[in-house]
């Protein structure tokens, strides 16, 4: 393996709060929680709570995280104060849209970074093995399609992450494998750094005790600035009835986009075409998706007026079960939970007129499927 030797700048350690050089500065500063709330209570730190404050609400407002760097150690309090105030609210939604801001953030400086730099992030701050494929110059001598890859990663490490962007490439069945090593160009060994770094904001949860004035302050006005956006892009009203006819896919698809989780570019078209076929509008549809982190009225609109409006007008009919299961969008399939009726369908709508009508009849029982229907795929 090609172990790097690197020394972070300042400015680099300030942009990647996950490396191990900024959390040993940060652990430095404030070993625990309780520590660091001590020092937040002091009047010299009363700018790091005033910067972190202003960090989540540019995630909120889905704008660029400006990062603080005044040559003052306490510039590195200001990421794990913020993290502290979502924690403190308990939202899952905030805790989304901040680490869909934190990573894009985080992407677009890596962008910019030498690849040394980005093989020693991997290397200390996830215990990724990475190697260098070299200068392009020295990847002249392998095979043509191999020399755009600039890196070589292990398939344990690429499916830390891997999974959860769904889009083919990012399938392991798509990728060449050699010894357990996956060939991955720059722009997509970044990808997965942020995406790693997204995974343990969303993973990690911390028990916030009872905070000092200053600091429930700070979190009273993020909140505050939360439920004003949170009520400004709450989905239009769904009534139970229709949500009970949805299959578990678009179930699980409606109730994380409810949530405010951001879902891959497959899940957000199945589910507003799915919604579309059913008789909901484009405002409804909108709707849906105004609690995603990265929302744009505009372009939203755009994406579901032509998803609306193809075939003259019929729309885009939603993927059937074969494809939302190789996107990895199947909770049946995927065994996370089960309904009989997906055995005996092939298309979320094709579920959703059976389940309505058992609904509008008062049908409970499953069992006549097997008397009346017959099974075309097997998920048991």
């Amino acid at each position: 393996m090609n172990v790097t030797s690197v020394r972070l700048t300042r400015l680099q350690m300030l942009r990647y709060p996950f490396s191990a050089e900024t959390r040993a500065v940060t652990q430095n500063m404030a070993k625990d929680l309780g520590s660091l709330i001590s020092l937040l209570d002091r009047d010299q730190y009363e700018p790091v709570v005033d910067e972190a404050e202003r960090r989540i609400i540019a995630a909120i407002d889905q704008s660029e995280i400006q990062l603080v760097n005044s040559n003052d150690d306490r510039d590195f309090l200001i990421y794990p104060t913020s993290r502290l105030v979502v924690e403190k609210i308990g939202d899952p939604r905030l805790r989304e849209y901040q680490a869909e801001a934190e990573s894009k953030t985080v992407n677009k400086h890596l962008d910019a970074e030498k690849d040394e730099v980005v093989m020693h992030l991997c290397q200390s701050s996830f215990g990724w093995q990475i190697e260098s494929n070299g200068r392009a110059v020295d990847r002249a001598r392998l095979p043509v399609w191999l020399r755009s890859f600039d890196f070589r990663m292990r398939f344990e490490n690429f499916l830390e992450v891997a999974p959860g962007f769904h889009q083919p490439p990012w399938k392991l069945v798509n990728r060449y494998l050699d010894a357990g090593w996956i060939p991955v160009q720059s722009l997509e060994l970044k990808r997965l750094m942020s995406g790693k770094y997204k995974q343990l904001i969303l993973n990690s949860t911390l028990k916030v005790p009872t905070l000092p004035a200053r600091l429930t302050e700070a979190v009273q006005r993020v909140e505050t600035e939360f439920r004003r956006k949170a009520r400004v892009t709450e989905p239009l009203k769904i009534t139970t009835t229709v949500v009970s006819a949805f299959p578990p896919c678009i179930a699980q698809m409606h109730d994380d986009s409810v949530q405010g989780k951001n879902l891959p570019h497959e899940a957000r078209f199945a589910l507003a075409a799915f919604l579309l076929k059913i008789g909901m509008s484009q405002d409804e549809v909108l709707g849906v998706f105004r609690s995603s982190p990265d929302f744009v009225t505009d372009l939203a609109r755009y994406q579901v007026r032509h998803i609306s409006s193809k075939s003259g007008g019929q729309g885009y009919t939603p993927p059937g079960c074969k494809k939302i299961q190789g996107n990895g969008l199947c909770p049946v399939y995927l065994g996370v939970t089960f309904d009989p009726l997906c055995e005996y369908i092939l298309h979320p709508l094709a579920f959703y007129k059976t389940r309505a009508w058992e609904t509008l009849k008062g049908i409970e029982s499953r069992s006549w499927y097997a008397a009346k229907k017959r099974k075309r795929q097997s998920l048991s």
